[in-house]
């Protein structure tokens, strides 16, 4: 038996012969590397801490003491370790091992994230719970150089260091988030004697530099930590994608997310993919808005790669701003962008912007500067689960005063989306899938621009039922009227914010509507329209489909949309139940 497989929990982990620890570590890089080959995940920086694990598993007792993981990228081999190695071939999949850290998972997972930045507040949340209710055992944080350019990260280094608890914090220094760090701290952390002066003055003991692939040097500076009754930095170099040929020499993120491959002679072979997604269209459109347009400028929290913005850094350099993984920050850089004559467009996860939700309404939606949200990954993303889902946008958008909101159904509706919120005078926002474009279907009509208001996709004289759209869950809606034996109209709302209140009104008029969106139920289209109906008098026989009541977990996104009922046969069903069939 190998010894991974003796390895059922972190108790096995201290019980073996310090001698073994390098095999352990070396069967435990092969089993991530096959792992991901067969169903993909976050390789690279789980590469990276194989050894900086084993050591935390050896040295601290989980779940006594509390690991706290930044995010779970580089949490792979803490999942190996803690009783999931047989259910990995699971991981992402609909029902299995989730994709971050998660405590319904395993009690030694000490705290669910799969934002960046949190692990430091939460273990000093933890050490002031021990501290207040007498408990055993250590907390400790295990946080990234990435997380370190997050406000979050200062928020609470600045509050440790005046408690003078004992707080265990593990920068895992690799110079990566995803793509290359960015900003001051990698050149602090790059001189020891400026990140010990750092770390000291915000009243921590700083331990390290320490080679983070070598145990002998871990294991005794690990030890050294958990005896400290004070607060505590332990500072680990390691190499992102470290026994992947194919990642370690992938300068841009070092395998950070890598789909399925397989591994032929030796040598990595992955399947690519060559269709456009909408992130892809998105940059192509901001492309031609900045050789237009000198004023237009790029901003995004630490997202080139997963924005497709990599090829606009290059070409339009000091125009495209990586700020870091710094949501608040990169919001109200914008709004200093704008309010000097500026036309800033940010590129942000829908997800990831709930993170600034006070920085868009107080520095850009209130003083009504002319920033503009292009927001990737709205709706579900299948494998990244609950913590990514871009469910509650439209919701928390739709209510700003003066923000106008919008969605493509198509690639060809991206461009004239993004001219409009340029030319406007104030805020902006439209929102995009993740995915590859949709086939365009014949007798689509095209947008134009100014985008203003809804437009008809299929409207029959005699139309007894709508569905009222917005985004890409459009050409489903359309492909359902067009199988209904009752004919059904579809209109496109394009905008919800300002709604076409004509348009929806003539859809109300009719004797049965459905709406239909890909975002929580509450607060989104379907609100909308039922306040409209509400205010014209209206009472047709509605239901608003779109994202539950409930977080949506890890899984195939296209399989979710059907068992959600948000495809074609879902949406015909729910018009037929309405009419009465």
């Amino acid at each position: 038996m190998s010894l991974l497989g003796r390895v059922q929990s972190p108790r096995d982990v201290r019980s073996l012969p310090e001698e073994l620890l390098p095999e352990l570590c070396a069967e435990l890089r092969a089993e991530i590397i096959s792992i991901c080959g067969r169903v993909g995940g976050h390789l690279g920086a789980s590469l990276g801490a194989v050894e900086l694990i084993v050591a935390l598993h050896r040295t601290f007792h989980a779940p006594e003491d509390d690991l706290v993981f930044d995010v779970g990228h580089q949490a792979y081999a803490h999942k190996l370790l803690t009783g999931r190695r047989e259910q990995m071939h699971t991981l992402r999949q609909e029902g299995g091992v989730a994709p971050f850290l998660d405590p319904r998972e395993s009690p030694l997972d000490a705290f669910g994230a799969g934002h960046a930045c949190t692990a430091l507040s939460v273990a000093l949340g933890m050490a002031e719970a021990r501290s207040a209710t007498g408990a055993p055992g250590r907390a400790v944080a295990i946080t990234g150089d990435g997380a370190l350019t997050g406000g979050l990260s200062f928020e609470a280094l600045n509050h440790a260091g005046d408690q003078s608890l004992p707080l265990v914090v593990v920068v895992n220094d690799n110079g990566m988030s995803i793509s290359a760090n960015v900003g001051a701290v990698p050149r602090l952390l790059a001189a020891p004697v400026r990140a010990r002066a750092f770390f000291e003055s915000m009243g921590f003991t700083y331990l390290g530099p320490v080679d983070g692939h070598s145990l002998p040097a871990l294991l005794p500076v690990l030890a050294e930590a958990r005896r400290s009754r004070r607060p505590v930095v332990v500072h680990v170099r390691t190499e992102k994608g470290r026994g992947l040929a194919e990642a370690e020499t992938d300068t841009r993120t070092r395998g950070h997310a890598m789909g399925p491959f397989e591994l032929r002679d030796g040598k990595l072979v992955r399947s690519r993919g060559g269709q456009k997604t909408f992130s892809d269209a998105v940059a192509e459109a901001l492309g031609q808005a900045m050789e237009r347009d000198g004023r237009v400028v790029v901003v995004t929290p630490a997202m080139l790669e997963g924005s497709a913005l990599t090829g606009l850094h290059a070409r339009f350099r000091g125009r495209v701003h990586d700020v870091g993984i710094a949501e608040q920050h990169a919001l109200s850089y914008a709004a200093g962008l704008a309010a000097r004559g500026l036309r800033p467009v940010v590129c942000i996860y829908s997800t990831f912007l709930q993170r600034a939700v006070d920085q868009l309404i107080h520095d850009v939606v209130l003083p009504g500067l002319p920033v503009t949200l292009a927001i990737d990954r709205a709706g579900l993303v299948g494998a990244d689960g609950a913590t990514h889902q871009g469910a509650y946008d439209l919701a928390f958008l739709r209510p700003l005063p003066g923000l106008r909101l919008l969605a493509p159904v198509v690639g060809g509706d991206v461009q004239p989306m993004l001219d409009t919120a340029l030319a406007g005078p104030g805020p902006a926002a439209f929102r995009f899938p993740r995915g590859t474009l949709p086939a365009v279907p014949e007798g689509f009509p095209a947008s134009t621009v100014p985008v203003e208001g809804a437009r008809w996709l299929h409207r029959p004289a005699d139309a007894r039922g709508c569905f009222i759209t917005l985004g890409p869950l459009g050409l489903e809606a359309l492909a359902a009227a067009r199988q209904l034996s009752v004919p059904t109209a579809v209109l496109d709302a394009r905008v919800l914010a300002p709604l076409d209140v004509a348009a929806v009104t003539d859809a109300c008029r009719l004797k049965a509507v459905v709406t239909v969106e890909e975002g929580t139920v509450h607060g989104g289209l379907g609100s909308a329209v039922l306040e409209v109906a509400a205010s014209a008098g209206l009472s047709p026989r509605l239901r608003a489909l779109g994202l539950p009541d409930a977080f949506v977990r890890h899984g195939d996104a296209r399989a979710q949309r059907v068992s959600l009922g948000l495809d074609a046969a879902g949406f015909g069903r729910a018009m037929l139940q309405l009419l009465g069939r």
